[in-house]
């Protein structure tokens, strides 16, 4: 039977979960005391595999959304989502027997959103439900935690995703013992859902904890492939370690695929460890492609970035040597909405702004994008 540490599936135990205590007990700490908890870091990095380790270790009570799963035609199915939502707190309340909130609604009709509370003629609203709940969590001295896992695609319910953030700013302001967590791989995506720092919008002014995920630094990522292999009864030398690090770096979720292959192909290091690569491009070209079908200018951005043109100045200059020439603002908007879809970051260089690939497996299939 496989052994999950290199299972490609997220993670749901704290066995399975290579050193992220730390972060764990961030997730502790903040459930204690915060209402609204970002998670965030890059793709594969294992956002999905903390969240839900934590929710199956804490005494709190939880609901767990993909959010993903109800995206579709650019848009989220609002009805499919309010569905689930309430069908997912109230399985919550029956499997915690909080029957202090469940003696209170007469009739449940998930598929037309209606849920009945007796002696009222008006289908409560969410909030009147978590309202609620609230009541009687304040008496068990408990919280519920509500985790929407990839947030950022939020912004497409309803209009802007407003009705969700007013949901939000309302039990943040009212109700102290729910707890929104929230992840996001698409970072700046994720903050524009939000509109922290906009004064129109309802979470402005709140106080939001974010606890980011980090890759593993070089020692931990040998340190998490030697343990796999330990797992399998198989030792890996210090030469393969280095080798497999160099070309896959710290991203666990990389790492991981490289170990499964590994199991699959015999522990043949080179076989394994190009199998990792073409699936680990794969991923990327699936991801890249959504973005190059929007404009082409997306493809020579990375592909001027990844062969280190690097600037704002030499990207223009190479696309134009390349390609034709491109606007000031349309550079500006492309490698901005790049940077929200976490592809590539910024640091700045002797005052001079640099753009980089934090997934250099994205870097090097961006260096092979050929016209």
């Amino acid at each position: 039977m496989f052994r999950l540490l290199f299972s490609v599936e997220p993670k749901n135990k704290s066995s399975d979960l290579f050193n992220r205590e730390k972060e764990i007990n961030n997730l502790t700490e903040s459930a204690e005391k915060d209402k609204i908890i970002i998670l965030y870091g890059l793709r594969r990095i294992g956002k999905t595999s903390l969240l839900k380790t934590y929710l199956n270790t804490t005494e709190h009570y939880h609901v767990f959304m993909d959010c993903r799963a109800f995206f579709t035609e650019n848009r989220v199915d609002k009805a499919r989502f309010e569905n689930e939502l309430l069908s997912a707190l109230t399985n919550e309340m029956r499997r915690n027997k909080m029957i202090g909130v469940l003696k209170n609604i007469s009739s449940i009709n998930l598929k037309g959103i209606e849920l009945q509370f007796s002696g009222k003629k008006k289908p409560p609203s969410l909030a009147d439900v978590l309202k609620e709940v609230d009541s009687v969590l304040e008496k068990k001295s408990k919280r519920l935690i509500i985790a929407f896992d990839e947030a950022q695609i939020l912004r497409f319910y309803g209009k802007d995703g407003s009705d969700l953030l007013y949901l939000m700013a309302y039990c943040y302001d009212n109700l102290d013992n729910i707890v929104f967590m929230l992840t996001g791989s698409e970072i700046g995506l994720l903050f524009d859902f939000l509109k922290l720092e906009d004064p129109e919008m309802p979470l402005f002014g709140r106080y939001i904890r974010e606890i980011s995920l980090n890759r593993f630094e070089p020692s931990k990522s040998k340190e998490f492939l030697k343990k796999g292999m330990q797992e399998l009864g198989h030792i890996i030398s210090d030469n393969d370690l280095e080798k497999v690090v160099a070309r896959l770096d710290g991203i666990v979720g990389y790492l991981s695929i490289f170990g499964y292959e590994c199991y699959r192909n015999d522990y043949d290091v080179e076989k394994s460890l190009e199998k990792a690569e073409n699936l680990a491009d794969s991923l990327v070209k699936k991801e890249i492609n959504s973005l190059v079908n929007r404009s082409a200018n997306y493809a020579y951005c990375l592909n001027a970035i990844a062969l280190n043109m690097n600037r704002f100045s030499l990207i223009k200059k190479f696309i134009k040597a390349n390609y034709g020439g491109i606007y000031d603002s349309t550079l500006s908007n492309i490698l901005n909405s790049l940077q929200k879809h976490s592809i590539i970051d910024a640091e700045y260089d002797k005052r001079k702004k640099t753009y980089y690939f934090p997934d250099p497996v994205v870097q090097r299939f961006c260096a092979g994008i050929r016209f």
